[in-house]
């Protein structure tokens, strides 16, 4: 389909690409973009957020490991870390303060250079990134670890994701992974949803009743069911399966699964 400039300077289109919706958050307004709250919006973002916003994620990542070692099994500090959907690196930099190694991936540039003055702001020298999973062919990791990314990405594409991620883990390593599990949305919601990704400008109206930009980039919420996820992670061969739901979000309900890497499944 043509794509035009709108006076934002940003590429215009009638249906929603999520990668490229991800790539103008990191552009212009990362921060909002990983976690969408007011107080973390470009304009309103000064180093008491800043501070705020970080230590979100050394509580996050405090919590994925006592989880990990309670319920799946030991985490291996030695060893190299993955953060997939790392963003400005709110969970690469207490990653790196726990790990030997870790690596950041994500499908924006601009994001992957904002994570990395952070990471040089705090004299992290142990971390590098990636832009895609291709990219660390042959590589094996410790620890995998995935929070609010796989909700933006339709569930056909992210069970690909989800399968080279699994084939990244050592055996006997650990990963976590965060889903939207149900949306509690009745028939209505799902047409306007849709009608939002396939015809962008319902989706600027809605942002500009909403009090936000016409141009601000449509965040989507796919669904990740469990009754189809977990079965077909157990075919790949996980074991000490842990899941703990989350409260509901504006009818969202998100799921965190724990799981460590068992050997290859019997043919």
């Amino acid at each position: 389909m043509a794509e035009k400039k709108n006076r934002y300077g940003r590429k215009f289109r009638l249906v929603d690409d999520p990668d490229e919706s991800w790539r103008e958050f990191g552009r212009s307004d990362p921060y909002f973009g990983v976690l969408s709250t007011d107080r973390f919006r470009a304009g309103n973002l000064d180093q008491a957020g800043l501070r705020e916003f970080f230590a979100t994620g050394e509580a996050h990542i405090q919590d994925v490991l006592e989880t990990l070692e309670r319920h799946v099994g030991p985490v291996v500090y030695a060893g190299e870390a993955l953060d997939f959907g790392c963003g400005v690196g709110r969970l690469v930099l207490p990653l790196a303060r726990r790990f030997a190694a870790v690596t950041g991936v994500d499908i924006s540039e601009a994001y992957i250079a904002e994570a990395s003055r952070n990471a040089a702001r705090e004299g992290l020298s142990n971390v590098s990134f990636a832009p895609d999973l291709d990219s660390l062919k042959g590589r094996q990791f410790d620890l995998i670890h995935t929070y609010i990314v796989f909700n933006h990405i339709p569930w056909r594409r992210g069970k690909e994701l989800i399968g080279q991620l699994y084939g990244l883990l050592k055996e006997n390593g650990v990963m976590a992974l965060h889903v939207l599990h149900r949306r509690r949305a009745g028939p209505a919601r799902r047409v306007v949803s849709w009608a939002r990704r396939n015809f962008l400008p319902l989706h600027g109206l809605i942002n500009v009743l909403r009090g936000r930009p016409f141009f601000e980039p449509l965040m989507q919420g796919n669904e990740y069911r469990l009754d189809e996820l977990l079965p077909w992670l157990n075919g790949l061969g996980v074991r000490g399966l842990h899941v703990r739901t989350e409260p509901a979000q504006d009818g969202d309900s998100f799921a965190f699964l724990f799981f460590a890497k068992g050997p290859p499944p019997s043919p």
